[in-house]
């Protein structure tokens, strides 16, 4: 584990920001060692500022083990996803769903540098590792906003499948898994999702990390935008319910926080529709659709895990009951 700031890495904001960097604090490691975030303070303007510098070729260990080629060209790209979201996505959302700015890119091949507005600037000053049930509803009421507010939006920026954890890009996991009806309806799980018929914007690693919170945990806004794209909005929410609270919670609070997340949903959705070109009626069948969905969403994190990691702590009892009901669904077809 590091403590200071690479010296290239602020060589490198300043000369992209064209300004002296005055101070600079770690943040935290990138996964696998492929760089760092930091904040850093300009001394002439003493404008804070977050910093994302991936450096891919620095350093290529796995925790897990994963380290391939296929996942080494996965998170390069990622970054350079990231980079194209903040440039041309990121202005279009609101304070309901609230992203900090990009104030400056640059790249080298596989090197990405973002500077960011500093979310303390705003308010967001705390983290968390796990929520109350009543703090995790903030966090659904950002995903539900962001995710009216991408609803049906084509683009190029983003991958053409958000999360990690999708299938076409989990091949070498899902080969060590071993024999069971899930490995075996894996694609049948995918294409469920894929093939839904309402599509958005997933942020596609909307776990609790990825958020800061005002001091009350009555606002938050999201980082960490390397696997956004195209999908079914509950992936974010069958996620983040699993990275969020205990097992029990999640049994226990389940459908309560999923109402949470349509009726805002819901209420977003109602306010663009003129926009977006959507009746009450498509409205409706969204909430249906994606409420229905929420065991495949479960179901298909669950194949990742099965074969990243297979005796994570997130497969759990709920975990397990939610796929259950998703295969269920799909024998009886």
């Amino acid at each position: 584990m590091i403590s200071q700031v690479n010296p290239q890495f602020i060589a490198w904001v300043e000369q992209c920001c064209n300004q002296k960097v005055a101070s600079t604090s770690l943040i935290q490691e990138l996964w696998s060692g492929y760089g760092a975030c930091f904040r850093a303070c300009f001394g002439e303007t003493k404008q804070a500022v977050v910093v994302k510098c991936a450096k891919p070729e620095a350093r290529s260990t796995h925790p897990r083990g994963w380290h391939t080629k296929v996942s080494h060209a996965r998170k390069c790209a990622s970054f350079a996803i990231e980079r194209d979201f903040y440039l041309n996505l990121q202005p279009l959302s609101n304070n309901h769903c609230f992203i900090p700015r990009c104030i400056a890119t640059d790249s080298d091949g596989d090197n990405t540098l973002l500077v960011m507005e500093d979310l303390m600037h705003y308010g967001f000053s705390a983290t968390a590792s796990s929520l109350s049930v009543e703090h995790a509803q903030t966090v659904l009421k950002w995903l539900a906003a962001f995710h009216a507010c991408f609803f049906q939006t084509n683009s190029d920026y983003v991958w053409r499948q958000g999360t990690y954890w999708h299938l076409a890009t989990r091949q070498e996991e899902l080969n060590v898994m071993a024999d069971s009806p899930l490995k075996r309806k894996a694609a049948e799980i995918d294409e469920k999702l894929r093939n839904a018929n309402y599509q958005t914007l997933v942020h596609g690693d909307a776990k609790v990390a990825n958020f800061c919170f005002s001091e009350n945990f009555a606002r938050c806004a999201a980082i960490d935008f390397q696997y956004v794209g195209h999908g079914v909005g509950i992936k974010d929410v069958a996620y983040f319910l699993g990275s969020a609270i205990n097992e029990a919670e999640q049994s226990r609070y389940r459908e309560s926080l999923l109402t949470v997340y349509f009726n805002e949903l819901e209420r977003h959705l109602y306010a663009v529709k003129d926009i977006k070109s959507l009746s009450c009626r498509d409205i409706a069948n969204v909430v249906q659709e994606w409420r229905a969905l929420y065991p495949f969403a479960c179901a298909d994190f669950h194949r990742f895990l099965a074969g990243w990691s297979p005796s994570h702590w997130k497969i759990n009892k709920e975990l397990c009951a939610q796929t259950h009901i998703a295969l269920s669904t799909l024998s009886a077809l």
